[in-house]
C-alpha cells in the first residue's frame, strides 16, 4: 500500500521547515512566490493530499454534512439529494446520506450516527411516524445547524424548505372539476405529515370555490402512500358499489395504485375516472395512460436547503440566525390520465 505523503516529506525534499511548507500550501502572503511554487511543484509530484481528519481536528470542522430522509429509492428524494450534493461539493463539503425507512426508530439512530461522525450540520426530512422531536432538539442543543426540507416541522425553531402543498392540492382538484368531474376521491397521506394537511386543504378549497359539497367518505387516508395500499383502497371502493369520477392522490405511487385498480375493474381512464397524482416522479410519464401530476422542484429544494445549512455553518455558533421558511411553487402537468 502506498504511504501517505506528509508535509514533513515535502519539507525534507526542499530542505525547509514543515511550518514553511504548511504556510506555503495555504498561500500565506508571508511566504515568497518562489518558495510557494517550489512547494506546490513538489506536492504535485509526490501526489500530496491533505489529511482530512487532521484538518478537521485543527479547524474543529469535518466539512461534512448529514442528510436524513425517508427513502432514497423515491425519485423525488433522489432529485433532492442531487441538488444538495451540487451545492455541498461546490463548497468543499462531503455528504453522508442516511434513510429512516419512514420510521421514528431509524430516524433517531440516524441522528445519533451523524452526530458521532461529527458532521457540521444536518438536513432532514422527517419520517411519517415522527411526532416527538426530542432527537432533533438534542441536535440543536449541541450547537449543530439543522435545516428541514419537504416535510414541515413546527415544533423545532429551524429553517425549512418546502413546496406549496396547498396550492398543489388546489390546482389538482380544480383541474379535475374543470374537466367536469364532481364526485372526487382524495387518497390522503398520514395525518402526522404537514404535506397531508396542505394537499387536503387544497382539495377542500377547490370544492368550496366550485360550490360542490363534500361528504365525509371522499377523503380516505392512504397512510403509506404506496401503490399496494392505494390499489387495495380503490378495489374496496369499487366492490362497495360506490361511484366516483375522479381521484386526486397524495403522490404518484398512490395514483398509480388507483390506476391499476380501475383498469383491473374494467374502468376506463380518463373516460370513466380521471386521475391526478403529486410529485411528477420519473415513471409517471411512462405508464399508460401517462399520469397528470403536480410537479414539485426536488432539485431546487435540495439546493436551497443546502445553501441555508452552509450559511448557518459558516456563521458559527456565536451568531444568531433567524430561521427562515422557503416555500417553492408547484406546477400542474396535464397528461392523458385526466
Amino acid at each position: 500500500m502506498k504511504r501517505n505523503i506528509t508535509i514533513k516529506d515535502i519539507a525534507r525534499h526542499l530542505g525547509i521547515s514543515p511550518s514553511t511548507v504548511s504556510r506555503a500550501l495555504k498561500d500565506n502572503p508571508e511566504i515568497s512566490i518562489d518558495t510557494k511554487k517550489k512547494v506546490w511543484k513538489i506536492a504535485k509530484e509526490l501526489d500530496y493530499e491533505p489529511n482530512p481528519i487532521a484538518l478537521s481536528l485543527r479547524q474543529n470542522k469535518t466539512h461534512t454534512i448529514g442528510i436524513i430522509l425517508p427513502e432514497i429509492v423515491h425519485f423525488f428524494f433522489s432529485t433532492v439529494i442531487s441538488g444538495i450534493e451540487e451545492v455541498a461539493y461546490a463548497n468543499g463539503y462531503n455528504v453522508i446520506i442516511s434513510q429512516s425507512n419512514d420510521t421514528l426508530e431509524r430516524e433517531i439512530l440516524d441522528t445519533r450516527a451523524l452526530y458521532s461522525h461529527r458532521v457540521d450540520g444536518i438536513l432532514a426530512s422527517i419520517s411519517r411516524e415522527t411526532t416527538n422531536m426530542e432527537h432533533f432538539q438534542a441536535i440543536q442543543d449541541k450547537g449543530i445547524p439543522l435545516v428541514f426540507f419537504d416535510r414541515e416541522v413546527k415544533d423545532i425553531d429551524a429553517s425549512k424548505v418546502i413546496v406549496d402543498d396547498f396550492d398543489g392540492g388546489y390546482k389538482a382538484t380544480r383541474h379535475l372539476i374543470e374537466r367536469g368531474r364532481s364526485n372526487l376521491i382524495h387518497l390522503a397521506g398520514p395525518e402526522t405529515l404537514s404535506i397531508t394537511h396542505g394537499r387536503k386543504a387544497g382539495f377542500v378549497k377547490a370544492h368550496e370555490e366550485a360550490g360542490i359539497a363534500l361528504s365525509g367518505g371522499q377523503i380516505i387516508t392512504c397512510a403509506s402512500g404506496e401503490q399496494e395500499e392505494a390499489e387495495k383502497i380503490v378495489n374496496e371502493i369499487i366492490a362497495s358499489g360506490r361511484t366516483f369520477d375522479g381521484v386526486f392522490a397524495v403522490n404518484d405511487m398512490a395514483a398509480f395504485g388507483a390506476l391499476i385498480a380501475l383498469q383491473n375493474a374494467g374502468k376506463r381512464v380518463p373516460e370513466d375516472v380521471a386521475i391526478v397524482g403529486f410529485s411528477n416522479w420519473q415513471f409517471s410519464s411512462l405508464v399508460a395512460p401517462p399520469l397528470t401530476t403536480i410537479a414539485q422542484p426536488g432539485y431546487l429544494m435540495g439546493q436551497k436547503a443546502a445553501e441555508l445549512l452552509l450559511n448557518e455553518i459558516k456563521m458559527g455558533e456565536n451568531e444568531f440566525i433567524e430561521p427562515v421558511t422557503i416555500k417553492l411553487p408547484v406546477d400542474l402537468i396535464v397528461r392523458k390520465s385526466s
